[in-house]
C-alpha cells in the first residue's frame, strides 16, 4: 500500500469518489427538475462545512488569546481547516448567482418592510463583504502565525519549496521578525474573533432566518456560530484519532490531549444545547404565531417530527451523558466514535432548520440531500488531507518557532 507522508492513497481515492458522487447527484437532481432540493442541500452543506472551516481558525485565535500551551498540534490542525475558506467564497457566489431563486422565498414574494434589504444583489454584496473581511483576517492571522514555523520546516526539508512559500517566509527567522510576527498574530486574534461573531451572526440571519416569512429569532446568530464551533471540535477529534499516526503526531497527541479535547466537546455540547433550549423556551412561553409556525412543522408534524427529536436528543443529550466518562475522553478512538455521532447529529440539526422551510409537502427528502452531503464531505476531506500532505502538521507543530505564538 503506497502512501505519502504516511497517508494511504486509498483514502484520497475514496474522497474523490465521494466528491464525484455528490456532484453527480446534484447534476441529476437539476436535470430531473428537482432544482429546489438540489440547492437546499447545497445551502445546507455550504453553511455546515464553511462554519467548520472558519471555526478552525477561531480555535487557533482563541488558543493564542488565552496563551494556551496544551496542544500545538491541535492548534495547527485547526488552522489547516482554513484551506476550505477560498472554496467557500466561490461556493457562496455560485449559489447566489444560480440557486437563490430556488431557495429563498423573498426572491418571489418580497417580505413587507424588507424589500430593499432582501434582494439577491443586496444579500450577495452584503454577505460577500462579510466573508471577505472574516476570511481576509483569517488569512492575515495564519500568515503571521505560521511564518516562523514554515521557515523552520523548509530548512529541515519537511515542506516543498515554492515561489509563493519563499515570499511568505521572506525575512522570517531573525529575532526581530519572530517577535513582530508573534505580536501581530496576538493582535489579530481578538479582532478576528469579534469579526467572526458579528459577521457569522449576520450570515445566519440572512441565509437561514429569511427562509421563513415572518420568522424572527434574535438568538439565531449566536446559536449558528456556536453550533459550528461544536462541529469543528468534533472534526478535530476525528482527525486526531484517525490521522494521528499517518500525520506523525504520536508524540504530540497523547491521552492528555484527547482528554482535554473531550472536555471541550463536553463544554460546547452544554453551551450549544443551552442556546437551543433558550430558543425553545421563548417559543413555548411566548406562543407567538410567527414563532410557533416555525416549531410545529418540525417537532409536531410528520414527516419531520421524528428527525427533529432524534436530532435534539442525539446532538445534545446523548453526548452530554457519554462524555461524562473520563476514560472515554482519554481514548482517541472512542472519542472519535462520539465525535462522528455528534457531527452526524449536527448535520441533521442544520437539516431540520433549513429543509422543512423549503420542502413543504410529501415525505422528508433525504436521498438527494445525503448524496450531495457525501460529495461535500468527500471534497472537504480530500482538500484537508491534500493540504496536510503539503504542509505536514508534525513539522509545523514541533519545530522551533512553531510553539507559543
Amino acid at each position: 500500500m503506497s502512501a505519502q507522508n504516511g497517508l494511504p492513497k486509498t483514502w484520497l481515492h475514496a474522497c474523490r469518489i465521494l466528491l464525484l458522487t455528490g456532484v453527480g447527484a446534484f447534476i441529476v437532481a437539476l436535470a430531473a427538475g428537482q432544482a429546489q432540493r438540489a440547492w437546499q442541500a447545497y445551502l445546507l452543506n455550504f453553511l455546515f462545512w464553511t462554519g467548520i472551516a472558519q471555526c478552525g481558525v477561531i480555535f487557533s485565535a482563541a488558543y493564542v488569546i488565552v496563551k494556551g500551551q496544551w496542544s500545538d498540534a491541535l492548534r495547527r490542525m485547526a488552522e489547516s481547516l482554513a484551506f476550505f475558506l477560498p472554496v467557500s467564497l466561490v461556493l457562496f457566489l455560485v449559489m447566489m448567482l444560480f440557486g437563490a431563486h430556488s431557495i429563498f422565498p423573498w426572491t418571489h414574494h418580497p417580505f413587507e418592510g424588507r424589500e430593499s434589504w432582501l434582494t439577491v444583489p443586496a444579500v450577495t454584496l452584503r454577505d460577500t463583504f462579510v466573508f471577505l473581511v472574516v476570511f481576509g483576517l483569517s488569512a492575515a492571522y495564519i500568515y503571521y502565525s505560521q511564518r516562523t514555523a514554515l521557515r523552520s520546516a523548509l530548512q529541515h526539508g519537511l515542506v516543498a519549496r515554492s515561489r509563493w512559500l519563499d515570499r511568505w517566509i521572506a525575512g522570517a527567522g531573525n529575532p526581530g521578525d519572530i517577535a513582530r510576527s508573534t505580536e501581530r498574530a496576538r493582535t489579530l486574534a481578538p479582532i478576528l474573533v469579534i469579526a467572526f461573531a458579528l459577521g457569522f451572526s449576520l450570515i445566519g440571519f440572512d441565509l437561514i432566518m429569511t427562509l421563513e416569512h415572518g420568522y424572527a429569532n434574535t438568538l439565531l446568530g449566536w446559536y449558528f456560530y456556536v453550533g459550528a464551533f461544536y462541529a469543528m471540535l468534533a472534526v478535530l477529534a476525528i482527525g486526531a484519532a484517525a490521522f494521528r499516526e499517518p500525520w506523525g503526531l504520536e508524540a504530540h497527541l497523547k491521552p492528555e490531549q484527547s482528554h482535554d479535547l473531550g472536555r471541550l466537546l463536553f463544554g460546547f455540547c452544554l453551551l450549544t444545547g443551552g442556546l437551543f433550549w433558550a430558543q425553545w423556551l421563548v417559543f413555548w412561553y411566548g406562543n407567538l404565531p410567527e414563532e410557533i409556525a416555525w416549531v410545529i412543522p418540525r417537532f409536531y408534524r410528520m414527516p419531520y417530527a421524528p428527525l427533529a427529536w432524534i436530532m435534539t436528543y442525539g446532538a445534545f443529550i446523548v453526548p452530554l451523558v457519554v462524555l461524562l466518562s473520563k476514560q472515554l475522553k482519554r481514548r482517541p478512538k472512542a472519542l472519535m466514535a462520539v465525535a462522528v455521532w455528534i457531527l452526524a447529529m449536527l448535520w441533521l440539526e442544520r437539516y431540520v432548520w433549513i429543509v422543512p422551510t423549503i420542502s413543504r409537502n410529501g415525505d422528508a427528502p433525504l436521498l438527494i440531500e445525503v448524496l450531495i452531503t457525501l460529495g461535500f464531505a468527500g471534497g472537504f476531506a480530500w482538500g484537508w488531507l491534500s493540504h496536510n500532505r503539503r504542509f505536514p502538521l508534525a513539522a509545523i507543530s514541533a519545530l522551533p518557532g512553531a510553539r507559543r505564538h
